[in-house]
């Protein structure tokens, strides 16, 4: 360009340049996790997830360390990622490494950067377990966990399954033992693994192991020069000289850099003993603990009994018995003094060395009372902080405030804020409940019932059953009627969500039995709902719109406006599936106007694809198309997933019968693998038909009995008959084009035999339309005009578009 600017030419500039830029595309190729980064739209897309902590301002005497990570180079033959393990003693900055090395290689791992605390010097509550660490990072990167399979090898294939051949970058911190890491190691040969431990771990066949301890003299210089530089701290260079002539733990010339800023004066540096020992590094942070006021001592060794790795200034008042904001400035004087970290705006924590430096000081020593008592305070202040953001989800089961002993805020939470506020603090609720549960407290379910909702959205569903079943074990020792209701409710919520429809029956009528015995209408409407879509699912639809109507009528009269919408929708779906479809039509305009006077636009998009199914049935093509395209736009809007699958979903069938196979075909494999990949059985089973419909009228009917077996298998396992009808027929309809009559009647046969008795008449004139037409093959027309005459009168009686093909046949 420089050339073309000035018009002259300069071959040696030109020659120059070409072997930089040579060289620069080279190392480019060379780096680990930017190979084919140019022909894989996932690898240039830098949007990828990012939940690395901030790396700490001042880092220093880690170059070499650091030029090794960052030089890295993937094992020869590429067949899994590159492992990189950190090990020293606590304190000695393994965190910090691995931290700021991520932040430095992050572009070349764009398909997201993870970073997981395992936590493993923390009590048992507080742990990371490898069932959570893959729950957290299946919903990181959209792939929630299966419903009904927790198993540990089944999560993690689909990690695997999920991370592909991506570039991704994943930090484990702090492990104890190989088996930690080895369900969260991804097959792509393009992704790197750095691991923490405070030793060699033996199993984990790490390409680099890089080893930390105390920081050189200089190094550790740098970093206390740097710390009073940045809080404009100025002392002679003889208290440096001193610090760094006993001290090198990372940890600890922080905390001594720390102090003088804090204090604005040097601080006594004690005695220490040779650097060797073991306990090298502690003494100026237990002089820090020693010279401690009253209050701020108080609030610092009850910080050591949270489990989760957020102590925010509600937490620490419930701890210690204090005002909010009293704890909040001993929090800050203690952040100041270098005792609490403040690793990222939500809260402060504990390093482990000054965990342990807080259960070790004897001066005021808590009584186990005292202990307990405060535990509990934590274990109420944390349940009502579920309860509130369980109403700002718009949560379902209501669940009533524990007493109000605490000053936290008690303002409400929007939806959005809601949702947020779970994301920062998920790790710390379930740490205090799986807490509350092993101390045997006796109202743990208010916290169980709580995470409940929470765990559902990110389809964290068996380990929410094993927290619920937990406290429903406590509930009956104790004979608490109320906690066992709500146990029994979230655990029929939770197999019903996990397609398990007959346990969640009978969890659901439980419930409902108990809450009528208590006289709370809104949980008991609830749970009529529950039961009444576990009846919908197992096609008992007379009683599934009798238990619905109920809970509408229960809901009604306490005026909850989004449970009267939720079953008037439900009540349209119910009378769609028995082909009543002006009924359908008016439950659900009656639904759709609530939440648009609500302005609860995700379930106006589910209302809106109800209306476009019901439009599809009865011929309006246009309308139902229209329909689902806005329902997409708002679940696109929302991020929801689901949704937005479901829509095109019904799009794609749209299209399929305008005749648009590939728009259509394209548009279905979409959904299912976007169901697929959240572990929706249901939905998936429903796209594999819809696929096995396309890819017979597109005359691939080898591809299609694969979808139709698929689904077959998939709906029994969930007992799901009108499913397993309609799959039925579908393999019927291609035995017959296959010339397998005899098999096509008999699976004709066993779907009309479904359809009658669960009363779905849309579904018996499909099936009395087939029969009609292989018995027109068979030549035998008298047999094919009462089948067809008895689909015309169904077709008729139900206003569906399919009654026109019907007369055609008839007068052909």
């Amino acid at each position: 360009m420089t050339n073309l600017i000035t018009a002259t030419w300069n071959w040696w500039l030109f020659c120059s340049l070409l072997v930089l830029v040579t060289l620069a595309a080279v190392g480019t190729a060379l780096v680990p996790g930017t190979v084919h980064a140019a022909n894989d739209p996932s690898a240039v897309n830098s949007g990828g997830p990012n939940t690395l902590p901030p790396g700490r301002a001042v880092f220093a005497g880690r170059d070499s360390e650091l030029d090794r990570l960052r030089t890295a180079e993937p094992p020869t033959p590429a067949a899994r990622p590159l492992v990189c393990l950190i090990t020293g003693r606590s304190g000695s900055g393994k965190t910090e490494l691995a931290v700021q090395a991520g932040h430095r290689l992050a572009e070349r791992y764009p398909a997201g950067q993870l970073f997981v605390g395992y936590r493993s010097h923390a009590e048992s509550a507080g742990r990371l377990r490898p069932h959570d660490a893959l729950a957290a990072v299946l919903a990181t990167v959209g792939a929630a966990p299966a419903s009904t399979n927790f198993d540990l090898e089944s999560m993690s294939s689909q990690w695997r399954s999920a991370v592909g051949d991506k570039p991704f970058l994943i930090i484990l911190d702090d492990l104890a033992e190989a088996a930690q890491a080895q369900p969260l190691l991804p097959a792509s040969a393009r992704s790197m693994v750095i691991i923490t431990s405070r030793r060699v771990l033996p199993g984990l066949d790490a390409d680099v192991h890089v080893e930390v301890d105390a920081l050189s003299e200089a190094a550790a210089r740098s970093v206390v020069s740097d710390i009073l530089r940045r809080g404009s701290c100025t002392v002679d260079d003889t208290v440096i000289d001193a610090v760094v002539a006993l001290h090198r733990l990372p940890l600890t010339i922080r905390h001594i850099a720390d102090r003088i800023v804090a204090d604005r004066t040097p601080v006594s540096l004690g005695a220490s003993p040779p650097l060797a020992t073991r306990e090298e590094g502690l003494e100026p942070m237990l002089a820090t603990i020693r010279s401690l006021a009253p209050t701020d001592h108080l609030v610092f060794r009850r910080m050591g009994l949270h489990p989760g790795p957020h102590v925010t200034a509600e937490i620490a008042a419930a701890l210690a018995g204090l005002s909010v904001p009293d704890a909040a400035g001993a929090l800050s004087r203690l952040h100041r003094h270098g005792l609490a970290l403040r690793p990222d705006p939500y809260g402060y924590g504990f390093h482990d060395l000054v965990r342990s430096l807080a259960e070790r000081e004897g001066t005021l020593r808590d009584a186990p009372e005292a202990r307990t008592q405060a535990r509990e305070r934590l274990f109420r202040l944390v349940a009502r902080q579920l309860a509130r953001v369980n109403t700002g989800l718009h949560a379902p089961l209501v669940i009533d405030l524990p007493e109000a002993g605490g000053q936290e805020s008690q303002m409400t939470m929007s939806e959005r804020e809601a949702t947020e506020w779970v994301q920062h603090y998920f790790d710390d609720l379930r740490s205090v409940t799986r807490l509350a549960i092993d101390s045997g407290w006796s109202q743990s379910w208010h916290l169980t019932a709580g995470m409940a909702y929470l765990m559902r959205i990110r389809r964290n569903i068996p380990q929410a059953e094993e927290l619920n079943d937990s406290a429903l074990q406590i509930t009956l020792v104790s004979g608490d009627e109320a906690g066992r209701a709500h146990c029994e409710g979230q655990l029929g919520a939770l197999h019903r969500a996990s397609g398990r429809h007959r346990t969640a029956l009978r969890h659901a009528q439980a419930a409902a039995d108990a809450f009528d015995r208590l006289g709370d209408r809104r949980n008991q409407a609830y749970c009529a709902s529950e039961v009444a879509m576990n009846l919908y699912h197992l096609a008992d639809y007379t009683s599934a719109r009798s238990s619905m109507e109920r809970a509408v009528g229960l809901h009604r009269r306490e005026a909850q406006w989004r449970g009267e919408a939720n079953g008037l929708g439900i009540l349209g779906m119910i009378s769609r599936a028995t082909g009543d479809y002006p009924e359908a039509r008016d439950r659900l305009a009656q639904a759709l106007r609530i939440y648009g006077e609500k302005g609860n636009h995700r379930n106006e998009a589910w209302i809106l694809i109800e209306l476009g199914v019901i439009d599809r049935l009865t011929g309006d093509l246009d309308s139902a198309e229209a329909r689902f395209t806005t329902a997409l736009g708002i679940y696109a809007e929302a991020s929801d997933r689901n949704g937005c699958a479901w829509a095109r979903r019904e799009i794609g069938i749209v299209k399929r019968i305008l005749g648009q196979y590939t728009e259509a075909q394209t548009l279905l494999e979409e959904a299912l693998r976007e169901f697929t990949d959240m572990v929706g059985e249901r939905n998936t089973a429903d796209v594999h038909v819809e696929l096995c419909t396309l890819h017979r009228v597109a005359g691939d009917l080898t591809t299609a009995r694969r979808h139709g077996e698929t689904a077959l298998q998939m709906y029994r396992r969930m007992e799901n008959l009108r499913g397993a009808a309609w799959a039925e027929v579908e393999l019927g309809v291609l035995d017959r084009e296959e010339g397998r009559w005899r098999s096509a009647v008999e699976r004709f046969a066993s779907g009309r035999e479904t359809y009658a008795r669960i009363g779905d008449r849309s579904g018996t004139a499909r099936v009395l339309l087939e029969l009609g037409r292989l018995a027109l093959l068979e030549g035998e027309g008298s047999a094919a005009t009462q089948y067809l005459e008895g689909a015309l009168s169904h077709y008729t009686d139900l206003g569906a578009a399919q009654a026109e093909e019907v007369r055609d046949l008839l007068g052909g």
